[in-house]
């Protein structure tokens, strides 16, 4: 930082995916629960693309401590039809050793700051 002793470090790991594209209104997600701890990315994308042409992409959450899947993940679609089909259609479906559990993705909380309750400047 300028005219400052502190170096500036950006963490591009703290964009999400939304931050980065601009076509996101053309973007259904689903989540995905359940999943097994050897499933991938690349597993969890092949298991939807197979039967849905629209999926644009999948991400299983791993733990930043332990490098480990946390068991759930999400898949992009670009059809709001075809995703709808997924979630009834693939809801129970396996994928690895374990049935999958579908649910709708709900959007990230924002990362702003809110004003604690309770708390006023006196």
């Amino acid at each position: 930082m300028p005219n400052t002793d502190q170096p500036f470090r950006l963490n591009w790991a703290s964009f999400s995916m939304g931050d980065r594209r601009s076509d996101a209104s053309s973007d259904y997600s689903i989540f995905v629960g359940d999943l097994a701890s050897d499933v991938t990315d690349a597993t969890l994308q092949e298991i939807f693309a197979s039967k849905y042409p629209s999926v644009k992409g999948a991400k299983v959450v791993i733990d930043a401590n332990t490098g480990r899947s946390k068991g759930y993940g999400f898949v992009r679609f670009g059809n709001e039809n075809e995703k709808t089909l997924a979630m009834t259609e693939m809801n129970g479906a396996y994928c690895s050793t374990r049935p999958m559990r579908i649910g709708p993705a709900t959007p990230r909380k924002s990362s702003g700051l809110a004003p604690c309750k309770g708390l006023k400047g006196k």
